[in-house]
């Protein structure tokens, strides 16, 4: 990794500790409910980088992702996919392993083996083929686990949503990922830039979607990155935290 990298990485890490020092939890019960709903400090500075990234999606990145799905015939996109997930695959493994997950480890251990060399580097799932696949998991969801919360909420250049929490999990996934050290830098950024256009060819429609039905799109990504965390967190569980009070006593 490269000395430039490095600072970046500790101007992140700057703006996260600012960002945890600014998030005072009010003791007005009204008040301290409405904060831990949204807990952003930050809105006007996140409203900002969220148009930025927007700009972005509409102007740089969905033509490019349009265009690959409409032009890539798709067992060739489902392979290209394939390879992503697996270059993910040490992610997972160590933080299952960090996380107690033995059995996700041991599942993610065996298909990163598996897809390396029959698989041909990942471009055939084998094991999804055959009805498993391991979860993903990162370093964020291993902070949740090991009890840190989540902080407030940040949005990110180009990375998008992201809470304190998660952009300090985003820094440890990089410097733990194995292809940081052995890839090059142009390979690195050929592996980034593939990760974003093959994710936003494949969610595209699901964004457009929630766009033209929210009425204040940038409060509606943010519950919806939290929701989605809170599956992932808890393993896909829909209720993660108990709060449905439906269910039969």
């Amino acid at each position: 990794m490269s000395m430039s990298s490095m600072m970046r990485g500790s101007a992140v890490a700057a703006v996260v500790l600012l960002a945890v020092a600014c998030a005072e939890v009010p003791d007005d019960p009204l008040e301290h409910d409405v904060f831990l709903e949204t807990n952003d400090p930050l809105e006007p500075a996140n409203r900002t980088v969220f148009d930025f990234d927007v700009a972005f999606l509409d102007h740089a990145l969905s033509p490019v992702a349009l265009a690959y799905r409409d032009h890539v015939p798709e067992p060739v996109r489902g392979g290209v996919s394939n390879v992503l997930d697996n270059l993910q695959m040490p992610v997972t493994i160590l933080n299952s392993g960090l996380q107690g997950d033995f059995d996700n480890m041991a599942g993610a251990t065996m298909s990163f083996f598996i897809n390396s060399t029959a698989g041909i580097g990942g471009l055939f799932d084998i094991p999804a083929n055959s009805g498993w696949k391991p979860r993903r998991e990162d370093f964020g969801q291993t902070l949740a686990v090991w009890g840190f919360a989540e902080g407030p909420y940040l949005v990110l250049p180009v990375a998008g949503p992201s809470t304190a929490r998660d952009t300090v999990g985003l820094g440890v996934d990089i410097l733990t990922d194995p292809l940081t050290w052995l890839l090059t830098p142009g390979w690195s950024y050929l592996r980034s830039g593939a990760d974003v256009i093959d994710s936003t060819a494949r969610e595209h429609d699901r964004i457009d979607e929630a766009r033209m039905g929210a009425i204040d799109f940038y409060a509606t990504t943010r519950t919806l990155y939290r929701q989605a965390r809170a599956r992932e967190i808890a393993n896909g569980v829909a209720d993660p935290f108990g709060l449905d009070d439906s269910s039969e006593e």
